[in-house]
């Protein structure tokens, strides 16, 4: 799942993502948000206070999208993904990650600066869906929900 949420620290997200993705890949900037579908009305997402299960539900007021993988996985890859995001819950937020992340957008140098078991919400899509045997070129303390927009080709609806 993608999300354009509207709170300062999103705002910020999205700016910063604005500075890489340019031109015709700067549609992709406006997600700042991404989690894991884990069943048909809740998702795993790395927040703040950690990694939680939240209904989806809390997305109505955002503009979100259900990002379909179609052939891309198959039933025992989707396990894989959902079991792995189910792993992560409890664990703690990545804050080195954002900052090296933060650190990668404003100066276009990769830095990866991250702890063991602690994820913002991009590493944890990315991780997850590498589980299932997908996106295994990305580096996911360098991937942005941009990225992933832009790898699944989403779009904002305008």
């Amino acid at each position: 799942m993608l999300a354009h949420r509207h709170h300062f620290l999103a705002g910020l997200i999205s700016l910063a993502q604005k500075r890489r993705f340019r031109g015709r890949d700067a549609v992709f900037a406006h997600w700042s948000h991404s989690a894991v579908v884990a069943s048909g009305d809740s998702v795993i997402e790395a927040e703040i206070r950690g990694i939680v299960r939240s209904p989806i539900s809390k997305y109505r007021e955002d503009e979100y999208h259900l990002v379909r993988l179609g052939d891309e996985l198959d039933t025992g890859a989707r396990e894989r993904v959902v079991v792995y995001a189910t792993r992560q819950l409890g664990q703690a937020f990545g804050y080195l990650d954002m900052i090296g992340a933060s650190l990668y957008l404003l100066f276009g140098r990769p830095v990866r600066w991250a702890r063991r078991h602690h994820e913002i919400c991009s590493s944890l899509v990315v991780r997850a869906l590498q589980e299932g045997g997908l996106l295994n070129e990305l580096d996911p303390a360098l991937t942005l929900p941009a990225d992933l927009a832009k790898r699944f080709d989403v779009r904002a609806s305008r």
